[in-house]
């Protein structure tokens, strides 16, 4: 991490379990300057079951250190922490009993955090089912597979793995609001969050049509398409880029097609879309067709297969690939560094009486769709003032199908709880309010490819200049300092090689949920945060640099090296719909529903789960009770679903949507 004081520096963490998200997430925390401490009665547990990839070694191991546990003078062990880690079924060589003796005795601003399937004292799995269970039961099989194919599963541990960042986020932020609450996360939750482009979809599709291969539920054309030697992934989210297409490959005469108008008529008319662009895309080499692409613009990228990702040229340009004892593994997603000359920090008057960990930091937001909005809303959860700025008539992710009051589901999921500022940046008298804005502001977030906010006028050095203490982050595809490529969150998948982590291998297949761009946003949630605490040390401005393709790296390192494990999972049909089971079973009733074919393999001894469809995700008790999805107001009176923050802890939830232009009058102050 580019960084001359860290964050968490002088900050001591426990990991108190073997399970790979408590791992994960002591390494991010480690890479922003903790001191994490693992029991080596842990270690030993863990590696007495299996031996893990390289890369599982490095994240259990890289930057941590091994202590006995003590035999006496325990509580005073455990208080000599800011920070443990555990899962509560899972304490390795530790009894659970003991540990949970100390729970009342926790002392104050010490951060405790649960890491379990689905939440404190509710039912686990075994550690050899449990990403697969979990992705069965939290809508991610049910939104992956090939069109009317079966449901399909990831080859790696992703639950474990963005648990751990979800994780490190609300731990940051108990450290930075010295919380003594017991932050209680579910992993199923956090996955299931992850469907907010889904749950608006709920009233007007079938939970069968989830599953598109690499398409996308809202945008055409949007999929991977057969090159002369592999596989390239397209993905047009505007008109404007549809109609660039057509004209690099000479079909301008279809720009007047009813069936191609716009956005939403080309998503009804898929395959004839698709056929258009295959047309094209099978006479050529994946190169030529990059290089053409490129040329205008157009998101674009390989399905590369997941180990040959540590010889991409682009991500090698970019950073995202790292080498240590001459083994490729990601580089952390976390970019933080300081910028600018030492300046005296203000003193900011914050209310002791704070019920949310940021109430009092000001955020300005310069983001679109998914990745951007997403960190904003994060931290509004945390209780940010967020203020989002909007073009005339206002971001294009409001225009989407279906609407709720004027406004698309899919905008409802990703900016609920931020004021709103409409301004056309484009006129100077407007520019010099927005500068007036950020004079006060913390944080100013964005995810505009980079060098398009330095020709706004709203570049690093640019506000800077205006707010000394700033923490500028920025979301894009490779990074501030990588390759100037269009990315989508389809296309770093592919790119990626996450879209070879699945079925069979023969045809690229996407995460169905926008995992590169709510993951990125995850990360740079953790940066301001982390950032947050950076600034009461030091005088200077900072810089969180949040690359894409460096989020889903983060996963798929899993699987880069020769000796990497990967997942199986085996999945039978039942009369309504599909079951997921730990090992294989051939020799079954075929007349049998979901559950009856649960309850039947249970008496082989083989444990299963049915892969839930999206409307029954969000029906499952653990996440009702946790308070997972409810209704929020937005205009006319009309209400749409919401899910709230899987952060374990008290969250700021808005009741009613702000519309848009709402909180244009904070300019005239």
């Amino acid at each position: 991490m580019i960084n001359n004081k860290k964050p968490l520096s002088g900050i001591q963490v426990l990991e108190l379990s073997p399970r790979l998200s408590v791992s994960a997430c002591g390494f991010l925390l480690s890479e922003l300057g903790a001191q994490v401490t693992v029991i080596r009665d842990i270690t030993t547990s863990f590696y007495s079951a299996q031996l893990p990839s390289k890369a599982k070694q490095r994240i259990r191991n890289h930057g941590k250190s091994f202590v006995d546990f003590p035999k006496n003078d325990i509580d005073d062990f455990f208080k000599g922490f800011r920070v443990i880690i555990f899962s509560e079924d899972e304490l390795g060589g530790i009894s659970p009993e003991l540990f949970q003796q100390y729970l009342p005795k926790q002392l104050d601003g010490q951060v405790l955090c649960s890491m379990t399937d689905q939440g404190a004292g509710s039912l686990q799995f075994s550690e050899q089912s449990r990403d697969l269970f979990l992705q069965a039961l939290s809508g991610l099989m049910a939104v992956s597979g090939q069109s009317f194919g079966r449901p399909e599963f990831l080859k790696i541990p992703i639950s474990e793995m963005c648990a751990a960042v979800i994780s490190a986020l609300s731990i940051v932020a108990g450290i930075y609001s010295n919380s003594k609450k017991l932050i209680d996360l579910s992993q199923l939750e956090i996955m299931a969050d992850q469907l907010r482009v889904h749950i608006s979809l709920l009233s007007n599709e079938s939970p069968s049509s989830f599953r598109q291969g690499c398409g996308h539920p809202l945008c055409s054309p949007w999929d991977a398409y057969p090159a002369k030697d592999g596989w390239v992934i397209i993905c047009a989210s505007s008109d404007a880029q549809w109609h660039s297409l057509l004209k690099l490959i000479h079909a301008e005469h279809l720009l007047m097609d009813s069936r191609f108008v716009n956005v939403t008529v080309r998503r009804q008319h898929k395959m004839a879309v698709d056929e258009v662009v295959t047309t094209w895309t099978s006479t050529l080499n994946v190169q030529e067709i990059f290089k053409q692409l490129r040329r205008i613009g157009m998101p674009c990228g390989p399905a590369s297969h997941p180990q040959d990702v540590p010889h991409d040229i682009d991500l090698l340009e970019a950073g995202t690939i790292q080498f240590e004892d001459d083994l490729p593994y990601a580089r952390t997603p976390i970019q933080l560094s300081q910028r600018g000359q030492d300046h005296p920090q203000p003193i900011k008057k914050v209310s002791k009486h704070h019920n949310l960990p940021l109430e009092g930091i000001k955020v300005i937001e310069f983001t679109a769709y998914a990745a951007g909005p997403m960190a904003g809303y994060l931290l509004a959860a945390l209780g940010a003032e967020v203020i989002k700025i909007e073009p005339p008539s206002g971001e294009e992710g409001r225009k989407f199908k279906p609407q709720y009051g004027g406004v698309s589901g899919y905008f409802i999921n990703y900016n609920a709880g931020k004021k709103s500022i409409e301004i056309d940046l484009q006129d100077p008298i407007n520019k010099n309010k927005i500068y007036q804005l950020i004079e006060s502001a913390d944080i100013v977030l964005h995810n505009m490819r980079p060098g398009a906010m330095d020709k706004l006028g709203f570049g690093i050095d640019q506000l800077l200049e205006i707010q000394p203490h700033l923490i500028y982050s920025s979301i894009s595809g490779y990074g501030l300092n990588g390759p100037k490529l269009a990315a989508l969150d389809t296309v770093i998948q592919g790119h990626l090689g996450l879209t070879g982590l699945f079925g069979n291998g023969d045809s690229p297949i996407r995460v169905g949920y926008s995992i590169a761009d709510q993951l990125s946003g995850h990360f740079a949630a953790v940066g301001m945060v982390a950032a947050l605490l950076n600034k009461r040390q030091i005088n200077k401005g900072q810089v969180v640099d949040i690359a894409m393709s460096d989020s889903i790296a983060w996963l798929t390192q899993l699987s880069w090296h020769e000796s990497s494990e990967t997942l199986p999972s085996y999945q039978l049909e039942a009369t309504d719909g599909w079951v997921v089971l730990n090992k294989p079973y051939l020799h079954y009733p075929k007349d049998l529903n979901r559950r009856e074919l649960v309850t039947f393999l249970a008496t082989k001894d083989i444990e299963a789960v049915p892969v839930l469809e999206v409307d029954e995700v969000i029906e499952q008790n653990s996440l009702v009770q946790r308070g997972f999805l409810y209704q929020i107001k937005t205009q006319n009176d009309e209400s749409a679903d919401l899910i709230s923050p899987p952060l374990g802890m008290s969250v700021f939830e808005p009741k009613t949507l702000f519309a848009l232009g709402t909180h244009n009058y904070l300019l005239n102050h």
